[in-house]
C-alpha cells in the first residue's frame, strides 16, 4: 500500500474518529415543567407527582378512562413503589387525567385479518 493512501487512510479515520462523539452524543436533556403537560385544573400536582418516578411524555401517550386512571395509580402503589397519594390528591390528579387523557378512539378491526 502506498504511503500516500496510508496517510489518506488515516486522516479519513481521524478526521471521522472526531465526528463520531457529536453524532453519538445522547440528546441533552431539556428540564421537563408542567408546561409539558396540557394546561387544567389540577395539572401541576399531575405533573409532580408523575413525573418523580417517569417522564411527562408517557402521560401524554395514554389515553384511559378515569376506572383505568385510578388503577393504574392503584398498580403504582403496589407494584412501582410508588407513595400512596392522600385521597384529595388522588382524586385532583385522576380529575386531571380523565378530562385531559380520555380513551382514544380505536381504529376499526382490519377486515383483512383472520
Amino acid at each position: 500500500m502506498s504511503s500516500r493512501l496510508q496517510v489518506a487512510i488515516v486522516a479519513g479515520t481521524l478526521g471521522l474518529s472526531a465526528l463520531l462523539p457529536a453524532a453519538f452524543a445522547p440528546a441533552q436533556e431539556v428540564p421537563e415543567t408542567p408546561d409539558a403537560l396540557p394546561d387544567g385544573p389540577g395539572r401541576d400536582e399531575t405533573f409532580y407527582l408523575c413525573t418523580a418516578c417517569h417522564g411527562a411524555a408517557i402521560i401524554r401517550q395514554q389515553g384511559m378512562s378515569r376506572e383505568l386512571w385510578d388503577q393504574t395509580i392503584d398498580y403504582m402503589v403496589a407494584r412501582q413503589q410508588m407513595a400512596p397519594p392522600d385521597a384529595a390528591l388522588r382524586t385532583v390528579i385522576v380529575d386531571y387525567l380523565a378530562a385531559t387523557f380520555p380513551p382514544r378512539r380505536r381504529a376499526p378491526a382490519n377486515p383483512f385479518l383472520p
